[in-house]
């Protein structure tokens, strides 16, 4: 039998990008290009999106996941404007009936880890069925959120929770499940003995930062990944919408940096507690800029309804 030549790769500080120079990967955390490395309806991607559910659940999981498909959502409650910006989602389920959703945090948002148990409260009450026949055979529901920004306290990068008896620490029921992912704390270091869910974390946080797979990375699923998430693989309509979001980004964090330096001595001032003159002032001094409503929320806590009456002096 032929077998196949494997490329010789290189380690990962040679495959870093220089300054100046554009990574051949797109940004897996820009929706286009999660969407279509992880489609659940075509076999590369969804594979890809196997790989990642069963390194990542697996602590989680009562069997390996074989296939999973495009979960139709019946209604979403959750869709307020705030999290149409701040935030995108992949709805599936695997072939045990599982139903998964997975939340990528753009940007930081209140009340993280209530809005993860409203998600999947959403998952449970779809469930229903009509008549007299059904028998709350809720199916396990599994909720992946990977944030951008520091959510914890501690040091640990992924954060796991389930409902439990308080008194023996075994699973109370399997309905709810959740796994909290800080990419922000994911260290550019990666080991070759390393261990495939730290591998998934560096690959999520770092490939549009490299110009090939290294060495450390150097098996069939992280390779058929880069292969779909390449950008020379999107189609022009694709390109020129990924490049969009991606200058929108690119934006919004010049912006976010130009804030806090603008006004690094009132926000580093500012204290818990109910909206005082001085949060009145800074979002005063953001509405003169025209900067977004939603942009003035996030920094002063001041409610919508409140920064759309205040005056611009």
């Amino acid at each position: 039998m032929e077998e196949r030549t494997k490329k010789k790769r290189k380690p990962l500080k040679d495959c870093i990008v220089k300054p100046g120079e554009k990574s051949p990967y797109a940004n897996l955390l820009v929706d286009l290009a999660f969407k279509k490395a992880f489609d659940p309806d075509k076999p590369a991607s969804r594979q890809n999106l196997v790989n990642l559910l069963n390194d990542l659940l697996e602590p989680q999981l009562k069997r390996p996941i074989v296939t999973v498909k495009t979960r139709n959502v019946a209604h979403n409650l959750s869709g307020s404007k705030e999290s149409r910006t701040a935030i995108f989602d992949l709805h599936c389920e695997d072939d045990a009936g599982n139903l998964i959703e997975i939340e990528v945090q753009i940007r930081k948002l209140k009340n993280f880890r209530k809005r993860l148990a409203f998600y999947a409260s959403e998952m449970v009450a779809n469930q229903a069925q009509t008549g007299s026949g059904w028998k709350f055979n809720v199916k396990p529901t599994y909720v992946i959120a990977f944030a951008q920004h520091k959510v914890f306290e501690d040091e640990r990068i992924v954060h796991r929770a389930t409902v439990c008896d308080l008194e023996t620490g075994e699973q109370f029921v399997d309905t709810y499940n959740f796994t909290a992912v800080e990419l922000s704390k994911v260290p550019f270091f990666i080991e070759l003995g390393s261990s495939s869910l730290r591998k998934w974390l560096f690959f999520f946080r770092f490939l549009h930062k490299l110009r090939e797979l290294p060495a450390e990375l150097d098996e069939k699923k992280f390779e058929q990944l880069t292969e779909s998430s390449k950008v020379s693989k999107f189609s022009k309509k694709e390109f020129e919408a990924y490049q969009k979001v991606y200058h929108k980004e690119w934006d919004h964090n010049a912006m976010v940096d130009g804030i806090f330096e603008e006004f690094a001595d009132e926000i580093n001032a500012k204290v818990a507690e109910s909206v005082s003159e001085r949060e009145l002032e800074i979002a005063r001094k953001m509405k003169a800029k025209n900067m977004p409503v939603e942009e003035i929320v996030e920094f002063t806590g001041i409610p919508a309804e409140q920064v759309e009456t205040l005056s611009k002096g």
